[in-house]
């Protein structure tokens, strides 16, 4: 393993003073050792600063930037700019990498040196802290399907639908970039965008780099759900917009893919069909109790009702993508009656 590749680690931070020590130690405890780690402060008002400027003094790797609030996709930008590395990581401050993530990314590019990887991907394990009897979660590759936990392997870029489904596709932070294509074909974070700018970022990202994806089929990265996260994003009027335009730009990426099958699209149309009530139950939860509260709901009708909405519910149910229950309330085109029964469903499951 070449140990002279500089890997570059850009961490934004927005008041995360009671969790981003953890981060911090577990970044400074890398068995790779050559590393840059980029605290970007967006605009805090708590203590993290203090916090990150403290263990810059510990730790001549660290690097703390203060910008003003300009939002995650913003910070992570600055970090793109700042960044010295041959690759490059994205973090979140909240989250929890293993302590040999980064030399794992090295080996595996090492392990294919004689290929073109167009970046390295991990498994995540979930952890919900604010729901205690929700278990932790891990995603990797499925043994059932011929993979070894522990084994790398290099995926053709079809498989994106697939790491996609398996929750392993649309973070930045399970994944190891080429830092030198980031630069030399100017890829940023959408920072007009308030969800999907991860998955928007991989797509530009994959449009701009050759190659294999890499799978290291291990859970190296702590993904952690808080009841108060510092980056969180609020609703806005164009997320329904984004989500829909992110989505067909996947799919008509996928379908570009050499050896792309038809399980392949439906895979990320089920997807699609998945974040897109999301979005919808965003906008119910917004307006639930305004007056008039019937426009919204007629719009939110109106998707449910529409040609590209329907087709594609129709076509992964045949796929048997979707539950038969899920199917059928989104089948009735009335959105109050999919949320009744998604509340009623996610209230049992505590």
């Amino acid at each position: 393993m070449d140990e002279n590749k500089l890997v570059s680690i850009v961490m934004p931070t927005y008041n995360g003073s009671k969790y981003i020590a953890d981060s911090i130690k577990a970044l400074i405890k890398q068995t790779y050792k050559n590393i840059e780690i980029i605290i970007i402060d967006d605009g805090s008002t708590d203590s993290v600063v203090k916090i990150c400027s403290e263990y810059a003094l510990k730790d001549e790797r660290i690097r703390v930037i203060s910008t003003s609030n300009r939002g995650v996709s913003s910070a992570r930008n600055t970090g793109i700019t700042e960044a010295k590395g041959d690759y490059i990581v994205f973090m979140d401050d909240d989250d929890c990498p293993f302590e040999n993530l980064i030399q794992k990314y090295m080996e595996a590019y090492d392990q294919w040196s004689d290929k073109k990887v167009s970046f390295v991907t991990c498994g995540m394990i979930f952890r919900n802290y604010y729901n205690k009897r929700v278990n932790d979660k891990e995603y990797i590759l499925e043994s059932g399907r011929g993979y070894v936990r522990g084994e790398n392997y290099l995926l053709t870029r079809n498989y994106a639908a697939t790491l996609a489904w398996l929750k392993l596709f649309n973070f930045v932070t399970n994944k190891c970039y080429d830092l030198e294509i980031i630069k030399k074909s100017g890829i940023i974070f959408d920072e007009k965008i308030s969800v999907g700018e991860d998955l928007k970022f991989n797509i530009d990202y994959l449009e701009q780099s050759e190659g294999y994806l890499g799978m290291i089929n291990l859970p190296l990265y702590y993904y952690i759900k808080r009841k108060d996260d510092g980056l969180s994003v609020k609703y806005h009027s164009d997320d329904l917009t984004n989500t829909k335009h992110i989505y067909r730009r996947f799919i008509a990426w996928e379908q570009d893919q050499k050896e792309v099958t038809a399980d392949n699209i439906v895979v990320l149309k089920s997807l699609f069909i998945y974040d897109w009530t999301n979005r919808l139950t965003a906008i119910y939860k917004m307006h639930k109790g305004e007056s008039p509260f019937s426009c919204a709901k007629r719009d939110l009708n109106k998707e449910l009702r529409s040609k590209e909405f329907r087709e594609m519910l129709l076509e992964v149910r045949k796929a048997k993508k979707i539950s038969t229950f899920r199917y059928l309330c989104l089948r009735t085109g009335n959105y109050e009656i999919f949320y009744f029964f998604r509340y009623f469903y996610q209230a049992l499951k505590g």
